[in-house]
């Protein structure tokens, strides 16, 4: 259902997305002349970027983008929902002009969609610094608004089968074998009657009739709701579109009827077949050939999870190398589980050997109890294995960064909103900077800033295939009083300069050139108005400058698509827009735990319960009560100590891409610490359980004909 749900949201998307994107090109039977002009450009509210899309007709009867239901006045805005609620408290709704209504839901690439349609005041907006274009609607969408910043579907399914349908798988897989033990007694019962494959299906199926229809009967609500009303994803905020579900309705209700279809397929697949030939003498099939395969390919994924970091370095993180992350992570938490067991398996003999030297009836009876059962084990330690691994995943994603985003952030703690920077478009008057610059309030200082890259030898004669020594620099230029707010010595005479060290700045200086590398700054004296480039404006006391003012001003009067935010705001907005994100791996991943201790859960009870009826009759035999310890020790909790240690390599293994370089995510070791001491006090304690609940049933047992 998540699948079709999130198939259904990207399809709407798509859609819509390709319905409002521009036409820069004619169509065969239409006008040759552009109707209107368009641009887009970015903005923030809370740090969180989003687009603010410039229109100015050119033509009367110009089309209209989708959503908007009439042409604004010039200095006339229409917001988003969404974006007008989360930009209250920021003056979103004067910040671009006049607000005169909201964005339809036709125009809007989902229901939570932050997305700005603005017509500048007159003059400001020509084809210098915007496309003509003929109209909306493309084969294909353009990445703008919120669908510009979104993962890729193949990424985010990838994700979804990774934290969910693994598990749910797992958790399918145990409930189908709750009770195998008794239910493969009664399947070779019926084989040995000369039952065939299909009573043998209809058997299972019977039993697993009411679990299976209890599922399907939660399901159907939540769909209905989805159909009727948006529903907020918890945690991530997304706004899941009712319209898109409908749009899509056959997908979506036909993965709600196949959901329960599927796992009754599982319960068939899972069940042995009965015997088959003339004989109806029940015979022993082994169980352990899927097992055997499932380890073998565990090496596979792990070496595309050690491949990734390299891969990754050369070409960056593309969609296709995380689909291969991915899938290198899905494949080690499937299998992983199946190589832990044939190691259990294996140590089961050692275990027998040391049990029939020593005489100890417990510690024979466990090892002959673990060998050749590598499905049991597999089931046993799936959950502990699985569990580890999502967890270091859900530990790491979120602590991804980068160093430049740690440096804006550092600057953001140090200047707050004392220093901004304004970027003026090209070819924007400089009577327009001129005007804003006027406007600024008391105590606000300007200066032009821009950085260059230039490359030389010291001999100052550079050779073919020759090494190239790079040096940044930086240009400062703006009057005497500006300078020397930076700590800047003012030249004698206006378009005179010098270059100084940047260490010898002010600290906003110092702050405003950490990140840029340079190796020293040229001063220049004269004014700060630039035709295009960048200005910054600090306040010479260091107290933080009216944000929201100046923006607001800046688009009235220098106009699109200028931009005024606070030093560092696109690095600490691609964060921001990371850790967005981000959330979906703590939701999936809690989910993807919850289901994977569900089946853990359900599966180590079955044992316990299983493993005290079974050895319950031992102490006649073995004469003290003892020995039921040293079977739970052996055969509960000796295999979730080491599917513990399997899961902690296994999570290391699968992170092992986003803690190696060029990544820098980190995985504490008090985390896998915790974990692990967590997992192996529950594992004696069930060991415990198991042990005392066996010595129970044997005060109760009584020889009887079975």
């Amino acid at each position: 259902m998540t699948m079709a749900a999130t198939w259904a949201a990207y399809e709407t998307r798509d859609a819509r997305g390709a319905a409002r994107s521009p036409l820069l090109h004619a169509a065969e039977n239409g006008t040759t002349s552009p109707s209107l002009l368009w641009k887009e450009t970015g903005d923030h509210v809370h740090d969180r970027q989003f687009s603010v899309i410039f229109i100015e007709p050119l033509v009367a009867g110009a089309p209209l983008p989708p959503g908007v239901p009439r042409w604004p006045a010039p200095g006339e805005a229409l917001l988003s929902p969404a974006l007008l609620a989360e930009g209250q408290d920021e003056g979103i709704e004067s910040r671009y002009g006049k607000h005169v209504g909201a964005i339809g839901p036709e125009g809007l690439s989902d229901p939570g969609e932050r997305l700005a349609y603005v017509r500048p005041a007159k003059g400001l907006m020509a084809r210098d610094n915007a496309y003509p274009i003929h109209g909306f609607g493309m084969a294909s969408p353009w990445a703008l608004g919120d669908a510009a910043s979104v993962k890729s579907l193949t990424v985010f399914l990838s994700m979804v089968i990774a934290m969910l349908l693994v598990p749910a798988g797992l958790l399918t897989v145990v409930a189908a074998r709750l009770g195998a033990a008794g239910r493969d007694r009664r399947v070779a019962l019926i084989g040995a009657l000369g039952g065939s494959r299909w009573q043998v299906s209809l058997l299972g199926l019977g039993e697993a009739a009411v679990p299976i229809l209890l599922g399907a009967a939660l399901i159907a609500p939540l769909t209905v709701v989805a159909f009727l009303t948006d529903i907020r994803v918890p945690w991530t905020g997304y706004l899941l579109g009712a319209s898109d579900l409908r749009a899509h309705a056959a997908v979506t209700v036909g993965a709600a009827l196949a959901a329960p279809l599927l796992v009754a397929l599982a319960v068939v697949l899972l069940h042995p077949p009965a015997a088959s030939g003339r004989s109806t003498r029940p015979q022993a099939r082994p169980r352990s050939r899927a097992v055997k395969v499932m380890a073998c390919l565990c090496p596979l994924f792990l070496l595309i999870l050690s491949w990734y970091p390299a891969a990754a370095a050369g070409s960056g993180a593309t969609p296709e190398l995380t689909l291969v992350l991915m899938t290198g992570s899905v494949g080690t938490l499937a299998t992983l589980p199946a190589v832990a067991a044939l190691l259990i398996s294996a140590a089961g003999r050692a275990v027998t050997a040391i049990g029939r030297r020593r005489g100890a009836p417990g510690t024979l009876l466990a090892g002959r109890w673990t060998q050749g059962r590598p499905g049991y084990l597999t089931r046993l330690v799936a959950g502990v294995v699985m569990a580890v691994g999502l967890l270091c995943m859900v530990q790491v994603y979120p602590s991804v960064n980068d160093p430049f985003v740690r440096g804006a952030r550092e600057a953001r703690a140090q200047l707050g909103l004392s220093m901004l920077v304004a970027e003026v478009p090209e070819g924007t008057p400089p009577s327009r900077t001129e005007a804003w610059l006027h406007a600024l309030p008391v105590g606000a200082q300007a200066v032009a800033y821009g950085t260059s890259m230039s490359g030389e030898r010291s001999d100052g004669e550079v050779g073919p295939g020759e090494n190239v020594e790079v040096r940044a620099d930086v240009m400062v230029r703006g009057e005497c009083p500006a300078l020397s707010a930076l700590g800047l010595a003012c030249p004698e005479r206006v378009g005179a300069g010098y270059t100084v060290d940047p260490a010898r700045g002010a600290p906003a200086l110092r702050r405003l050139v950490a990140d840029a590398g340079v190796d020293r700054i040229a001063v220049e004296r004269g004014s700060a108005v630039v035709a295009a480039g960048q200005l910054v404006v600090f306040d010479r006391n260091g107290k933080d400058l009216p944000l929201q003012d100046l923006k607001r001003t800046a688009y009235a009067t220098v106009g699109p698509p200028v931009t005024v935010e606070p030093l560092g705001q696109s690095w600490i907005g691609g964060a921001q827009l990371l850790t967005d994100q981000l959330r979906w791996i703590p939701l999936f991943g809690t989910l993807g735990v919850l289901l994977v201790a569900l089946a853990a859960t359900l599966n180590n009870l079955a044992e316990v319960m299983r493993f005290t009826r079974a050895i319950a009759p031992v102490s006649v035999l073995a004469g003290s009560r003892r020995v039921y310890a040293a079977v739970a020790a052996w055969t509960l909790m000796a295999p979730l100590w080491v599917a513990a240690a399997m899961g902690v390599v296994g999570g290391v293994w699968i992170t092992l891409p986003l803690t190696t370089a060029p990544r820098n995510g980190e995985l504490p070791s008090s985390t896998l610490a915790l974990v692990v001491g967590a997992l192996v006090t529950l594992s004696a304690v069930m060991a415990m359980f198991a042990a005392h609940g066996a010595i129970r049933e044997s005060e109760r047992w009584r020889p009887h004909h079975d």
